[in-house]
């Protein structure tokens, strides 16, 4: 008879999500799947609003990734007008997504990961997390949280806001 394991939540994740992992009579995994099970709509709720509304809409699809949607939406946008931005637009483009892959990463390892890799998984879960980092090496955990401000500075001097920027638009960006 199969076995089915299931981790649920599966947490330091953005969004929800649960692993259901099924194991047969020998004790072998058989298979394993990764179930995604958040729905939010923006696919339907975009429908027939003008194209040059997305980036504004799609930018609010994650709080952690706001520039990676921003900036997809006004690739997208420029591929409708049938535009080639200017080189200065695409370099000022590509700074701010660098930005947001700076800060993104610097949550995604320092806040989400690290507390397991670095505290280890048999520690305590009441304390394998940012806090606990912190308690047991300040210095990394400061350096961390450092390198995720940086990040959102940047993003903030282009963008105007740390999160949700709604200065790159189809065509370019709105100021130089």
């Amino acid at each position: 008879m199969t076995q089915r394991i299931v981790i649920d939540p599966v947490t330091r994740i953005e969004g929800h999500a649960r692993i259901s992992i099924f194991v047969d009579d020998a004790g072998q995994v058989t298979d394993a799947w990764f179930h995604v099970a958040e729905f939010r709509g923006f696919e339907k709720f975009c429908e027939g609003r003008p194209f040059t509304e997305m980036a504004g809409i799609t930018a609010r699809v994650c709080g952690i990734c706001p520039v990676s949607h921003l900036v997809a939406s006004v690739k997208a946008g420029d591929e409708i007008m049938a535009v080639r931005i200017p080189p200065a637009a695409e370099k000022l483009r590509r700074l701010l997504n660098l930005a947001q892959i700076v800060q993104s990463h610097a949550l995604s390892f320092f806040h989400l990961s690290a507390p397991d890799l670095l505290l280890g998984f048999d520690n305590d879960p009441a304390t394998r997390n940012v806090f606990g980092l912190a308690k047991a090496n300040p210095e990394l955990a400061r350096g961390g949280i450092r390198l995720r401000q940086f990040g959102q500075e940047i993003i903030e001097a282009l963008g105007g806001q740390k999160i949700h920027p709604a200065w790159v638009a189809p065509g370019g960006v709105r100021v130089p």
